[in-house]
């Protein structure tokens, strides 16, 4: 019920500020967490059409709501917030962890005789007149918003999904709230105060951690909608954020083993003949992969059969060995597609304020937010891969890239693509589900949103240059990807473009990245090499060139009998890794973790950049630099470690200088664990 002037209403859950301005609702949102909505429409529609598409409440927790004389406060758990003069504060354990950022002039003024029974407080003042909380019309339904906190500089914030850097912690960072080639917004971090913040918000913009403030922008919108979680450990805190956004499904463990893919195999004979290449060395592949213009036109989402003629025995084949074949597919449409009519007459396609719709390449793309779309193009891979046997799929192009991104020219069925633009990974990757119950297929997908992982996402960091500098980066994109709920990731081993392959800075980088990727979730041999061989036709599947072999033969015979000796180690792991994509599916936990989500109390696991967790038993130190010898490694407190090569044991809570040769990355075993009986074996 609001108040006599119409400005507060108290419920059960929740507490509602109305002013000339906007609505405040500050509500509980499951244990220890809040949620905070706002805007300048007292009527807008809370639909989740603004953000999260499927966003639901953490696990229940009792709820308190105080009134006392103006001061508003809502506590859930350990998680309290304090409403006073127009700001929120929120605290852990009665310790401030976030504080929207306001200067206003207080209201200090008294008259004798008049307001002499109201205490005159001293509290900060300012005349700056700068609101937490602020929306710029723009048009109809349209606003500029802006959300302020106070800085500091000495937060470490991680998460946010995958940008191109070497930076793991983001504080004192400025980072676009879009997706682009080779990045990955997700606006969710953790903080080493105990919570974790989600920007519920799917238009473009922008988010800076300065010194002075935080400030989130978006830049189309009429929402500002964020929610606080805390928790005693980073566990704890992902384990309330993926509760409310999605866990992975159980993935089939037949996928666990070494995927094979270039920059394009032409046709059926090329592939059946690297499948055989393959079991002449032992190996039985997991995936292998059929990348673009294997198809007949951008748009139609079949095979050329004048290439791939037979293509369903050939798959019918492969489960001989557990072997699955993945196709790609990309959301473009051109003028040679047999449904070009269809997808501009029915509107499935993004389409351009300026009737220019050509987005990407001189190509359009497909509008997937659209029911149409989705009808349509689930019916051509059910019947022109599902029914071939092909049960995998690699969606590409899924920001979607654009030669301008310039999200206010276009629009989709949801309205301008500046205010849902974030949201069209998700949108694509629900579409390539069948619509039937989620399965354990994971679905390659160069970006993702929130939800993204409930439908199988298995995130790469896109087409990235082939260098140590690059190794570095990725590395921290595959640690940030999993704090930001998408624990399914992957990295185009050795980078994607760039590289001469045959020069011995390559090998080595081969080398290093191939050790290194044993201990990711999926092993995945991807990139386009030089030099390319010439197309086999003026159209459809023999359009495109095809890059230089990318077989873990392709390299030389001391590259390929390291990256033989690590497949081996990859295959006696299978158990274990299968046991941390079990953790993912039922906890949310990440598989590849920063130190500090499994040693928190330890402040040295903070600091870490490169070095990482593979489940809770394993300690990785990635060889990162090329032509090195040694390097250091911290090991965390409390805990013995046995590097498992040399079988030497280490105390932790040091940093140690480790020789390292070209054969082997150092890693360590938790001593007392499950696996530490298990290394003789395995390694």
């Amino acid at each position: 019920m609001f108040n006599s002037d119409g400005t507060i209403e108290i419920n059960e859950n929740s507490f509602v500020i109305k002013d000339r301005t906007q609505i405040l609702i500050v509500e509980e949102w499951g244990n220890n967490s809040v949620r905070i909505i706002s805007s300048p429409n007292h009527s807008f529609e809370r639909d989740n059409k603004h953000g999260i598409e499927e966003l639901k409440k953490n696990k229940d927790g009792n709820v308190r709501i105080k009134n006392e004389k103006g001061i508003l406060s809502l506590k859930t758990g350990d998680l309290k917030v304090i409403y006073i003069n127009n700001k929120l504060t929120f605290y852990y354990k009665e310790k401030i962890i976030l504080e929207e950022y306001s200067r206003k002039q207080s209201d200090v003024r008294r008259t004798i005789g008049i307001d002499s029974h109201i205490p005159i407080e001293s509290s900060p003042s300012s005349s700056l007149n700068i609101t937490p909380r602020e929306f710029k019309f723009k048009h109809e339904s349209s606003y500029s918003a802006t959300l302020r906190f106070e800085g500091d500089s000495q937060e470490k914030i991680f998460g946010l999904g995958g940008y191109q850097e070497e930076s793991l912690n983001k504080s004192n960072g400025t980072y676009e709230l879009m997706h682009r080639n080779s990045q990955t917004s997700i606006p969710f971090y953790i903080s080493d105060k105990n919570y974790g913040f989600i920007w519920n918000n799917a238009s473009i913009g922008e988010v800076s951690f300065n010194k002075n403030q935080k400030i989130w922008k978006g830049f189309n919108t009429e929402v500002i909608d964020y929610i606080v979680t805390s928790g005693e450990t980073p566990k704890d805190i992902i384990n309330n954020f993926t509760e409310m956004t999605g866990r992975t499904p159980k993935i089939n463990d037949k996928l666990l083993g070494l995927w094979q893919s270039k920059l394009r195999y032409q046709t059926i004979d090329e592939i059946t003949e690297v499948y055989r290449k393959y079991l002449e060395r032992g190996i039985s592949l997991s995936v292998l992969v059929i990348d673009y213009f294997h198809w007949t036109a951008d748009g139609d989402f079949e095979f050329d059969m004048r290439y791939w003629d037979g293509i369903d025995s050939f798959a019918e084949k492969l489960k001989g060995t557990n072997t699955s074949l993945m196709v790609s597919l990309w959301p473009t449409v051109t003028k040679e597609s047999k449904y070009y009519n269809l997808y501009h007459n029915l509107q499935m396609i993004i389409k351009a304020v300026n009737n220019k719709d050509d987005i990407f390449d001189g190509k359009e793309i497909l509008d997937f937010s659209n029911p149409l779309t989705v009808k349509h193009v689930r019916k051509l891979l059910n019947k022109n891969y599902r029914d071939l046997g092909i049960k995998l799929f690699w969606a590409d192009q899924a920001e979607p890239e654009m030669a301008n991104y310039n999200h206010d020219e276009y629009l989709v069925y949801e309205g301008n693509l500046e205010k849902v633009g974030n949201r069209y990974p998700y949108h694509y990757i629900n579409t390539i589900q069948d619509g039937s119950e989620i399965n354990a297929n994971p679905i390659l997908i160069r970006s993702a949103w929130f939800n993204s992982q409930k439908y199988g996402a298995l995130a790469w960091s896109g087409d990235i240059d082939s260098s140590f500098e690059s190794l570095r980066r990725q590395i921290q994109i595959g640690i940030s990807m999993g704090i930001s709920g998408i624990s399914w990731w992957t990295s185009d081993i050795a980078g994607f473009h760039s590289g001469d392959s045959n020069t011995p800075y390559f090998k080595e980088l081969m080398i290093r990245w191939f050790q290194y990727s044993v201990f990711t979730p999926i092993l995945r041999m991807h990139g386009d090499r030089q030099p390319h061989t010439q197309r086999i036709g003026d159209s459809g599947g023999g359009l495109r060139t095809s890059g230089a072999p990318n077989e873990i033969w392709s390299f030389g015979k001391d590259v390929e009998s390291i990256l033989i000796n690590y497949i081996r180690i990859r295959e006696n792991l299978k158990s274990y890794i299968k046991e941390l994509f079990m953790q993912s599916s039922e906890y949310g936990y990440p598989i590849i973790r920063s130190l500090f989500f499994e040693f928190p109390n330890d402040s040295q696991t903070w600091e870490e950049t490169t070095n990482y967790m593979f489940g809770s038993s394993l300690l990785i130190a990635p060889v990162v630099e090329v032509a090195v010898n040694e390097i250091n490694v911290y090991l965390p407190k409390d805990n013995n470690w046995i590097e498992v090569f040399s079988g030497k044991e280490y105390k932790g809570g040091n940093i140690y200088n480790i020789k390292v040769a070209l054969d082997n990355i150092p890693v360590f075993c938790k001593k007392g664990s499950k696996l530490e009986r298990e290394i003789n074996k395995i390694f």
